[in-house]
């Protein structure tokens, strides 16, 4: 199963990492605490057995004959000093630890070597509850002669005696058990075995400690993590909300980031505004390449009408059996003038479509020198009547766009030039880098257009009051729509040669 919320996953990450540290420091916890219980309980097993063994030892007798005295040397307080054994010459013998201070009596030293007085110390001593718990039995083996001495009670089935030194933890009647094993120089080998039901307790209240805290701990690891987990999450719902309401509202120009946000939400917020942003774009795009769509749709039936009743007039005349011959041959160069009318129309339309769609077919580094230079050219040879001087760097300006669209831009401008400026008149053509953008500058010494009729003459079909010279009235304005294309603009005014200046930016 995939946790879909953010904030589950976070709490889920969370529990985890906690759960795996509580578990492994719980888990060193109880290990440390019950080694360290069973070093403590080791270290009181085998002070016992020491004390224990000059007692043993004359019980089974083994050391020097007569029984040697025993001489307490060091600290006089029982425990921090040394048990040593010296014969009666005064030599030693062994050398053994002080007797256990939680003992009982009054430790001045070992037990008399008498079986009597050997158990007593047993029963006041090794009955009592030490670290390793309550001491239940010693036994002792005499290494030479093979004899065996038990104090207490031993468990049946219970392991034979080790003759190994050091301690071990063995399981019998159902219990487990601590032995530590004690071997004498004197040739006595002491083994004292207590309950180590107390360490195992003790090991278990830890971990049933250990482990309501960690759930305690957990508990309150997922309340916090919940609790800072949402809050930090709040900036996403609000980016969701305002994401939300854009998409309610339609509204694509709405912007998601806003002051405060966390660095992370507004670098999403950013990119979330700028998705939303071309999105608004393309909506832009597309609607205004429907709208050029049912404008062409218009247009063409709406001007196309007048040529085709034109058209097909001529042709009824022309295939009339009373037309002469010469109204034939008129009819029909008419009709091939409406027809040439009709594909200049069409193309007109069709490039006005274009344009205004806002969508460049294909966008490349184009040399706008190079296209006003063929431009030119073709002007000329279409009007050789008219003077035009073209005003053109050596290269460049390299702009970004569609070459088509840029190559009608300057050929209606010299066009329109062209045929409404003086007959037999001058045209002047100059192409420069301003900046970020591009210019193209196109004046004439006619008659011009008066200011108040400029921005009307940019509209489709749209022609001067004056003007006499045949035309679609489509030419500035598929110069204004591919200039908006290009990200520039289409400006006129007044030209120093007296006539019309128009002057075209175009991003470069």
């Amino acid at each position: 199963m995939i946790l879909r919320s953010l904030t589950a996953r976070v709490v889920l990450g969370a529990l985890l990492v906690v759960t795996a540290v509580l578990i492994g420091g719980g888990l060193t916890i109880v290990a440390l605490t019950e080694q360290r219980d069973r070093r403590d309980a080791d270290a009181d097993l085998r002070r016992f057995a020491g004390y224990m063994t000059p007692g043993v030892a004359g019980v089974l007798g083994v050391g020097p004959k007569p029984p040697p005295r025993y001489v307490l040397r060091g600290s006089r307080s029982p425990g921090s000093g040394e048990l040593q054994l010296f014969d009666r010459e005064g030599r030693p013998i062994a050398r053994l630890p002080a007797p256990p201070p939680q003992a009982g009596g009054t430790g001045n030293g070992p037990p008399p070597a008498s079986p009597r007085a050997l158990v007593d110390a047993f029963n006041s001593r090794g009955q009592s509850s030490t670290p390793a718990g309550q001491i239940v039995f010693v036994r002792a083996l005499a290494t030479a002669s093979g004899r065996r001495l038990t104090l207490g009670s031993v468990p049946r089935g219970f392991p034979a005696m080790s003759v190994h030194p050091g301690g071990r933890t063995v399981s019998a009647d159902g219990k487990l058990w601590r032995l530590m094993v004690v071997r004498a120089p004197i040739g006595v080998t002491v083994e004292a075995g207590a309950l180590a039901q107390s360490i195992s307790a003790r090991a278990a209240h830890l971990r049933t400690i250990v482990i309501w805290t960690g759930a305690a701990g957990l508990l309150l690891v997922i309340i916090g993590t919940v609790i800072t987990s949402r809050a930090a999450l709040r900036p996403l719902r609000e980016l969701a909300y305002q994401a939300g309401r854009a998409q309610g509202t339609e509204d694509l120009e709405v912007k998601l980031r806003v002051p405060g946000q966390p660095r992370e939400v507004a670098v999403l917020a950013a990119e979330l505004d700028l998705m939303l942003s071309r999105l608004d774009d393309a909506v832009a795009a597309r609607e205004a390449a429907l709208l050029a769509a049912r404008r062409f749709a218009a247009d063409a039936g709406h001007e196309l009408r007048t040529p085709l009743q034109s058209v097909r007039a001529n042709l009824d005349i022309a295939n009339s059996e009373e037309a002469n011959a010469e109204q034939r041959r008129l009819a029909l160069d008419t009709a091939a003038l409406q027809s040439d009318r009709l594909s200049r129309l069409v193309d007109g339309l069709q490039t006005l479509a274009r344009g205004e769609s806002g969508l460049v077919a294909v966008a490349a580094d184009v040399d706008l020198g190079d296209i006003a230079d063929a431009a030119v050219f073709a002007a000329r040879t279409r009007h050789p009547e008219v003077a035009i001087d073209s005003d053109l760097p050596a290269s460049g300006p390299v702009v970004h766009g569609d070459a088509d669209g840029l190559w009608r831009v300057v050929e209606n401008l010299l066009e329109n030039a062209a045929r409404h400026g003086r007959p037999g008149g001058h045209v002047r053509l100059r192409v420069s880098a301003n900046g970020a953008h591009a210019e193209i500058l196109v004046e004439d010494d006619g008659p011009g257009i008066p200011a108040v009729e400029r921005e009307r003459v940019i509209g489709r079909f749209a022609r001067g009051r004056d003007a006499t010279a045949a035309g679609s009235g489509l030419g500035l304005a598929i110069v204004e729509a591919e200039a908006r294309r290009h990200g520039g603009t289409l400006t006129l005014s007044s030209s120093e040669l007296g006539g019309l200046l128009a002057r075209v930016t175009v991003r470069s």
